[in-house]
């Protein structure tokens, strides 16, 4: 998995996504591109994700605490 052209995909996303919207990595593509992944790649993509938010490559996103479901979501500034 390319996890740079994933980023571009989810950058692209962000650029549409309006100001205040809790959202969770997998919530940037579409349900049938990010079904068909292994779970590794997806765990592998949250951690990159994640990674890229702490490096501040990632703007106008502020981290929010874990759910039930241990998904880490963000909101869009």
């Amino acid at each position: 998995m390319d996890y740079s052209e994933w980023m571009k995909l989810a950058h692209a996303a962000l650029a549409d996504m309006p100001s205040g919207q809790l959202f969770e990595a997998k919530e940037l593509f579409p349900a049938h591109k990010w079904n068909a992944l292994t779970r590794g790649d997806k765990i592998g993509f949250g951690v990159y994700f994640s990674n890229e938010y702490k490096s501040g490559r990632i703007d106008n996103l502020k981290k929010i605490e874990r759910g039930r479901d241990n998904h880490t979501r963000y909101r869009k500034l």
